[in-house]
């Protein structure tokens, strides 16, 4: 599986590899003008504030408008939301589903699946009108499988072995400099037979990953994604 990084989405339509990661977190897979994204979890400010926390608003219209400029400059025929769209049901305002659905309408000729996440789950059935074409445990196109817990058992037993492309686990990496300085970011990390995406979600933890031998690393920024694998592996 080739899987390169490329500096903008008009290098990335033009690439041969299979998987493309982007600026602003997302992946595209070319030979199938498909966008990948994961973990946005809308509503989280709004469910902090449901439980008496003074979280304000939040940047998740920023968000929602970054992931339009991505499907829109990318040209996407289809989007693919690797699961936790939504944080929770009590922060499932209202406005947060319309906030959705007008992005939404921004890239009406999109289609769009939701690989359904643990916290997607928790909200329950989705209202209509949100414009999700289709909500999916996993969803299996060789040789892809997309889920959004890496480890997510096969959907049946005698198909071969995909590459899967999983979210969930919100990955990070810290680097630190000859200098002693400490760079710490979100980052996509690939295994053999794996690639897991950033979170997505502005409003989001992480969760600071192990590198083996076999691990790549690149810094997933909004300005750019960078190859930090030498760098990020034991010496």
């Amino acid at each position: 599986m080739q899987i390169t990084a490329a500096e903008t989405s008009a290098s990335a339509t033009a690439s041969t590899a299979d998987i493309v990661l982007l600026p602003g977190r997302v992946a595209l897979l070319p030979a199938t003008a498909t966008l990948l994204v994961a973990d946005l979890h809308l509503g989280k400010a709004a469910t902090f504030r449901s439980q008496g926390m003074p979280v304000p608003e939040g940047p998740a219209q920023q968000d929602l408008d970054r992931l339009a400029t991505l499907v829109i400059e990318t040209d996407a025929r289809r989007l693919i939301i690797l699961g936790d769209l939504f944080h929770a049901r009590s922060g499932c305002t209202d406005g947060v589903f319309a906030e959705f659905a007008a992005t939404r309408g921004r890239f009406a000729a999109t289609e769009v699946l939701l690989v359904a996440g643990n916290h997607d789950r928790s909200v329950g059935r989705l209202p209509p009108g949100l414009g999700i074409d289709s909500v999916l445990r996993t969803h299996h196109e060789p040789p892809f499988q997309f889920v959004h817990e890496p480890g997510t058992p096969l959907p049946e037993p005698d198909c071969n072995e995909p590459f899967t492309v999983a979210g969930h686990l919100h990955p990070t990496i810290a680097l630190r400099s000859p200098s002693g300085d400490l760079l710490a970011d979100r980052c996509f990390v690939a295994e053999e037979r794996l690639l897991v995406m950033p979170a997505f979600g502005s409003f989001t933890g992480g969760r600071r990953v192990a590198v083996g031998d076999a691990t790549r690393i690149w810094i997933a920024r909004d300005d750019g994604v960078v190859d930090v694998t030498r760098l990020a592996r034991p010496r």
